[in-house]
């Protein structure tokens, strides 16, 4: 199974979506994101007049940039536009209950009709789903949803055990009475077309970079129903985990979703005070400063201002060295780097490198650097599965107040490590899961 993290040199995505609001009661009330007390029976049942809904424009999400969802006479609409190499795709699905489209046939038919016309229709709450990326399964398994899952790309990367488990199970034929199979499809040029068919199954998740491993247009061809997910180009922790709002919808468990992430974003805003502090330290540099990336052939790879991990580095209470920059990704000379080498007091993300002699081995002028001479050096893979796969990609988008503490632990600017007033006030630490350690030292 392909991770998203295999795919990080495509261009970023672009995001535009409308809401479909009923009559002149919706049109009153405007745009907004699912109800959280609207009822699965009034969500999914279908309208009876179409002549009253017409199209009008979402408001921008809080955090998310690439994802909006409304609610379509009664119906969930999840609005989709990417931009996957040089090609836009936008995708529209709208979500009908269950029984009213129980066959293929009826969904192509809807499809197809003037009211659904070019939209993809979902039968809700979905069953059975196939995933095709790590966070993904992430977002499901947060929400307990992973009896829903019946197919994956590769099982070796899947980090969680009872799901890498239940998966081996299934290829040895030794599932347990009642136990639902996860059968392994592959990825990208590899993907097995006639177990994906044989499955059955309602939905299934990917993503596209424009790159040769891109495998959804094969399934559409065939008329599996396919949702592109593009989380992965999301530049910030909370905007990532807003997607965990779209399974919600997706699976019956909006009320679940939008509690879980009103708690996660009232937690971490809890931590504001020192949020703060961190930002005001940065803007002259006193807090640690932090090298990202690495060395490949002489050209020193590093994550942009505006990028995930830039962000993530500076909610941290961190100085990121390239935090002024306006991209999503950096190409810099070995010697840009090595002419601030004695200003990095931590490393981040060096690489697919997990020790100091791997480093060495690819980068010799690594020895010099500060970071690494004070053994300050930090990888994201401080939790893997039985396979080898790295929980960072699976489980890390959908615990941002984990992975705030996690780094801010490594950054010393975590709580339990800063003086216990800050800006004269008092610091309470965010109640987080201290299990999720992905970041940890190499040395």
């Amino acid at each position: 199974m392909l991770t998203f993290c295999g795919k990080i040199g495509a261009l970023a995505l672009a995001v535009s979506f409308f809401l479909v609001a009923c009559g002149e009661k919706n049109g009153a009330e405007g745009a907004g994101a699912v109800s959280e007390k609207s009822t699965a029976a009034q969500r999914w049942n279908l309208p009876g007049q179409s002549d009253k809904c017409l199209f009008a424009t979402l408001k921008p999400r809080k955090f998310a940039q690439m994802l909006r969802v409304g609610d379509f006479c009664g119906l969930d609409l999840v609005k989709i536009q990417s931009i996957v190499g040089r090609d836009t795709l936008k995708k529209t699905f709208v979500l009908v209950d269950y029984s009213k489209a129980s066959d293929l046939e009826t969904l192509s038919k809807m499809s197809s009709s003037g009211k659904w016309k070019d939209a993809i229709v979902l039968r809700a709450p979905l069953r059975r789903v196939v995933v095709l990326s790590s966070a993904q399964i992430g977002y499901m398994l947060r929400l307990g949803l992973q009896d829903r899952i019946v197919g994956v790309g590769d099982g070796k990367y899947i980090a969680d055990t009872a799901l890498y488990s239940r998966v081996e199970r299934t290829r040895q034929g030794t599932l347990a009475d009642g136990e639902i199979p996860v059968v392994e499809v592959g990825s990208g040029t590899g993907l097995d077309m006639e177990k994906l068919i044989a499955l059955k199954p309602d939905l299934v998740m990917t993503f596209a970079t424009g790159g040769s491993q891109d495998d959804y247009e094969r399934m559409e061809k065939l008329g599996i129903p396919v949702m592109l997910t593009s989380e992965w180009q999301e530049d910030s922790p909370m905007a990532k985990f807003e997607w965990i709002n779209l399974y919600g919808i997706l699976f019956g468990k909006s009320e679940e979703s939008y509690a879980l992430f009103k708690e996660t974003r009232q937690s971490l805003s809890k931590n504001q005070k020192v949020g703060k502090a961190s930002a005001s330290r940065m803007a002259d540099c006193e807090g640690p400063r932090v090298l990202a990336g690495m060395s490949y052939g002489g050209v020193w790879y590093a994550p942009g201002g505006n990028s995930y991990t830039g962000n993530l580095i500076k909610d941290a209470g961190g100085c990121y060295l390239w935090a002024s920059d306006t991209t999503r990704e950096l190409k810099l000379t070995i010697e840009d780097v090595m002419a601030l080498a004695d200003s990095v007091d931590i490393w981040i993300n060096p690489g697919m490198f997990g020790t100091p002699e791997e480093i060495l081995a690819a980068e010799p002028r690594a020895a010099h650097i500060k970071a690494f001479k004070n053994k300050k050096v930090f990888q994201n893979d401080g939790r893997k599965g039985p396979g080898g796969g790295n929980d960072f990609f699976e489980s890390a988008v959908a615990r941002p107040a984990e992975l705030l503490w996690n780094l801010k632990k490594q950054f010393g600017t975590a709580p339990e490590v800063l003086p216990k007033t800050t800006l004269g006030k008092p610091i309470r630490p965010i109640s987080v899961d201290t299990s999720f350690e992905w970041y940890h030292n190499i040395f």
